[in-house]
């Protein structure tokens, strides 16, 4: 939110994140000209360990409430949860259109029916033959390739300049699943003149050499020949080009297709919906699944993240109610590991390894292509665009760092990184940060959503940390103390709290008998006191700084 004496931006041309600059994830991206905004993309992140509990985030987006009546539409890049899974929670934030692929507005609407929210939003079916013209803005969309159908790069053009917003991207020469690169649209760009290229940055630091789709296809078909047992492959749900790849090698090995958890099978009617799949026959039901010989089967499922809620991780944990595993089975993660997602990922996998399942993954054979450009890719661009300003995006700061080098690399003048919130003026004159805007993250709890910062996350990381100490203490009438107290101890390494017990009772009724009736009379002096000994117990003893709860009982 914008500090009391900071004025919101009006002439001139903007741009402002909310999310995705230094991290992966929560993208969040906002264009201003003349007071008049765009907003592409609403995503949301994986949580880390500084949110014990959590699994996601949502970028915080307050500013919307600054330029609510001047927000004249969002855009959604492509379908994946860290560009688009932020709107089912914002949807009555937005009072503007929502224009979106017809992929990514079927999955849209399908996470909004889930959170009841259908009616709160106008989406709009983007083609990227057509131009979309907004208040201050003319918008045209190009085809993209990347690890979900229909993505595209957004050309912005403002009365100050074009913009180019690549999102998410690869080039990927057969892609087997939707539309083609369009390299002849980029390459003309560059003729037309371009002001700044905001820019993936996902794996600007890898000198990797770009995989299509229809390598992993082939490999596939080699891997799941090698295999007598039940083969389990997880990906991401969206990736729909992957789902075909996986059907199809099944197919070649004579064997059925179980898709297993909700986001797959989601995904799955959203392609269908959109004329993908369309010749894929061989789906069956993980309850068909369970009883067909397990040489006949690949089971497709969630959870290449760790995910706890996921159907993998049920799996190898023996809780999934249809699904399980044997000694000679194999399980293929044909992902990437997600930043931050790594030790999650790495639990499970030894998990199932300690179970004698086979385990397959992108660093030992060709399972997997990644859905974004590398170095190469990404220098090939910016000699296609040569734009004035390069602003990374999509990215932790080593990459944004890498990104940055490449532009300067090939002679682009002016290279910005940026910080969330950070206002950055583009034109008129020189480029500078304008002002700074609030902004943070919400931790997701069900379907609703909570400030990152709350007392309840505070004590949550402190009681994952420093353990949690509860205290039941019975005061008569007569304000006398009884005798009997109860102390309970969690998170610490022993829960034996007779010594604690002998310790309050001979430093806190000390104090007590010498407390003033009206002191004693006081829950909240009681409570001060008992914290104040209990915390030196647990210091001496443990050397910890304990979450202590006291409850005063009156009789």
């Amino acid at each position: 939110m914008l500090k009391n004496n900071q004025i919101l931006p009006k002439e001139g041309l903007y741009f402002l994140s909310l999310g995705g600059i230094g991290e992966i994830g929560g993208n969040c991206y906002l264009y201003g000209v003349d007071n008049k905004w765009i907003m592409i993309d609403l995503g949301l992140s994986f949580a880390d360990e500084r949110y014990p509990g959590v699994d996601l985030l949502l970028p915080q987006i307050d500013f919307l409430n600054k330029i609510e009546s001047n927000l004249v539409g969002v855009i959604i890049s492509h379908g994946h949860e860290d560009h688009a899974g932020a709107l089912a929670f914002y949807a009555e934030k937005i009072k503007c259109p929502i224009y979106a692929s017809g992929f990514t507005a079927s999955i849209i609407k399908n996470r909004l029916k889930e959170f009841g929210k259908s009616s709160l939003v106008e989406i709009n079916i983007i083609k990227t033959s057509e131009e979309l013209k907004l208040k201050n803005f003319d918008l045209n969309f190009i085809n993209t390739t990347h690890s979900i159908p229909e993505p595209f790069s957004i050309l912005i053009k403002t009365k100050y300049g074009n913009l180019l917003h690549t999102a998410d991207w690869k080039i990927d020469s057969n892609p087997e699943v939707g539309h083609d690169f369009d390299k002849n649209a980029f390459k003309s760009l560059g003729n037309q003149g371009v002001l700044a290229l905001i820019g993936d940055s996902t794996n600007a630091n890898s000198n990797d050499r770009q995989i299509s789709e229809s390598d992993v296809k082939k490999e596939l078909i080699k891997i799941f020949s090698r295999y007598n047992d039940r083969i389990v492959i997880t990906c991401f749900s969206s990736n729909i080009a992957r789902i075909q790849s996986i059907a199809i090698a099944a197919k070649k090995n004579n064997r059925k297709v179980a898709l297993v958890g909700r986001s797959i099978l989601r995904n799955i009617e959203a392609a269908k919906e959109n004329g993908y799949l369309s010749d894929i026959d061989n789906f069956i039901t993980e309850e068909e699944a369970s009883y067909i010989p397990k040489e006949q089967v690949v089971i497709i499922t969630t959870g290449s993240q760790g995910e706890k809620r996921s159907a993998l991780y049920r799996i190898a944990y023996n809780s999934h109610q249809n699904i399980s595993l044997d000694i000679g089975d194999v399980v293929i993660f044909s992902s990437k590991d997600i930043p931050g997602n790594e030790k999650s990922i790495s639990n499970l996998q030894n998990l199932l390894i300690r179970q004698k399942i086979d385990i397959i993954t992108c660093d030992n054979e060709l399972v997997h292509a990644s859905g974004h450009c590398y170095a190469d890719e990404i220098k090939k661009m910016y000699q296609w665009i040569r734009p004035h300003i390069s602003i990374p995006v999509h990215g932790e700061p080593k990459h944004l760092l890498a990104h940055s080098i490449l532009a300067q690399s090939v002679q682009v003048p002016i290279t910005k990184i940026l910080d969330n919130g950070l206002c950055y003026k583009i034109a008129p004159g020189k480029p500078e940060i304008s002002t700074k805007i609030e902004t943070g993250k919400l931790i997701v709890e069900g379907k609703k959503y909570y400030n990152a910062n709350d007392e309840f996350i505070k004590n949550r990381r402190k009681i994952s940390f420093e353990g949690l100490v509860v205290l039941s203490i019975i005061i008569n009438s007569d304000l006398s103390l009884q005798k009997d107290i109860m102390i309970s101890i969690n998170g610490l390494p022993s829960k034996n709290s007779e010594k604690a017990i002998i310790y309050f009772k001979e430093n806190f009724y000390d104090l007590y008998i010498r407390l003033s009736e009206d002191k004693k009379l006081s829950n909240e002096y009681i409570e001060k006191i008992s914290i104040k000994v209990l915390r030196k117990y647990f210091k001496l003893e443990y050397g910890k700084k304990p979450e202590i709860n006291i409850h005063v009982i009156r009789l």
